[in-house]
Order: structure tokens, then C-alpha cells, then sequence
């Protein structure tokens, strides 16, 4: 049996968990030495990130709408929305920075797409729960790997609320775990599961 998009959504989910520690080193680090170059990357890697994202929600609702069919299609609704969403955010401002070839004040306004990063953080955090939450509900995947995600969603939702009232330290923490250390993890994991699923579906012919 093929599984030509299972392989797909492996491979994307691992990609969006290393596009998550670039984003992290552009916005960072890179920033610090150059902002243009770093702030103007991490919009662009954001915009990246988020079509990964999705083809990786979609390889996962393909195991999980087996046993929560409507829990699965909710999640993966609020994930295409918040996709695209994130998309819009960082083409968006990185549009804008290219342009006009300089960051300026405007920069630092609310986003006309995705104010606060509402869906960038708080409707990415409350989908990237519920994946978590039906990993672990289905028992169709390691039931840690569900509380990883759960624990990314509550970061992402921390995150947006701090990006409300504007607790810098706050945004560096949780930001910074989500991006580098904690949503990483999630995705690479997510993808080696997903890659050994469709190992699995591929061989079945073999052990009838």
C-alpha cells in the first residue's frame, strides 16, 4: 500500500521543527548583529513554517479521524485557518520590510493580518492542544508525545497572552522554549512517528 502524502507529512512536520530553531537563531541572534537581515528572515521563515505545518496536521488527521472523527476535523480546521493566517503574518511584513528596505516605527504596530499573533500563537496554541489532546485521548500514538504537545500549546498560548499586555520577559521565555527547545521536539518527534506509521501501511502487503 502507498503513502505518498504520509511521507510528505513526516517529512514537513521535521522540517517545521527545524525551521523553528532558525526562526528562533534569525529573530535572536542574527537580529542582534543585523536587524534587517534578522528580523526579515524570521518573517520569512515564519511564512515557511506554517505551509510545513499544515501538510503535518494533515498527515496526523489522516491516523486520528479513525477514532474522533469530529474532535479531528475541528482540529484540523483551526489549524488550515491559523496556517494561513501565519502565512498572510509573514509574507505580510516581510513584504513590507523589503520594500521599503529599512524597519521603522510602523514595524512595531499590530499586525493588520493577525493582530497580536492571534493566530500565529494563541489559535496555533489552542489546535497544536487539541492534536495533543486526541494523541493522547486515541492512544494511537505514544501518549508523551501528546503531553509534548499539550505543554508546546500552553507555551504558544502564554505567548500570545504576553504579546497583549506586553511582558517582554515573558514573551522571551516562553518565545524562546517554543521556538528552540519544546516545539522542536514536538515536531521532530511527530515526524518520526509519522514516518514510522507509513512504514508500517507500506509493508502491510508483505505480512498478509
Amino acid at each position: 500500500m502507498n503513502d505518498h502524502f504520509g511521507r510528505f507529512g513526516s517529512l514537513a512536520a521535521t522540517l517545521t521543527g527545524i525551521l523553528s530553531i532558525v526562526y528562533a537563531i534569525f529573530f535572536l541572534f542574527i537580529s542582534r548583529a543585523n536587524e534587517y537581515v534578522g528580523i526579515l528572515g524570521s518573517w520569512i521563515v515564519l511564512g515557511g513554517t506554517a505551509f510545513f505545518a499544515l501538510a503535518a496536521y494533515v498527515a496526523l488527521y489522516q491516523h486520528v479521524k479513525t477514532r474522533e472523527p469530529g474532535y479531528a476535523l475541528f482540529a484540523l480546521l483551526l489549524s488550515g485557518m491559523a496556517s494561513f493566517a501565519m502565512l498572510q503574518h509573514g509574507a505580510f511584513q516581510a513584504i513590507d520590510i523589503f520594500r521599503r528596505g529599512a524597519l521603522d516605527s510602523a514595524l512595531g504596530a499590530p499586525s493588520q493580518v493577525d493582530p497580536a499573533g492571534l493566530a500565529t500563537f494563541g489559535v496555533v496554541g489552542i489546535s497544536a492542544f487539541l492534536w495533543g489532546w486526541l494523541i493522547v485521548r486515541t492512544n494511537i500514538f505514544s501518549r508523551a508525545l501528546g503531553y509534548v504537545g499539550m505543554l508546546n500549546a500552553a507555551l504558544l498560548i502564554t505567548l500570545f497572552f504576553a504579546t497583549i499586555v506586553g511582558s517582554q520577559p515573558l514573551v522571551l521565555l516562553s518565545g524562546g522554549l517554543t521556538s528552540v527547545i519544546i516545539g522542536p521536539v514536538w515536531w521532530i518527534w511527530l515526524g518520526r512517528v509519522l514516518a514510522s506509521q507509513r512504514a508500517a501501511i507500506v509493508s502491510e502487503p508483505a505480512l498478509a
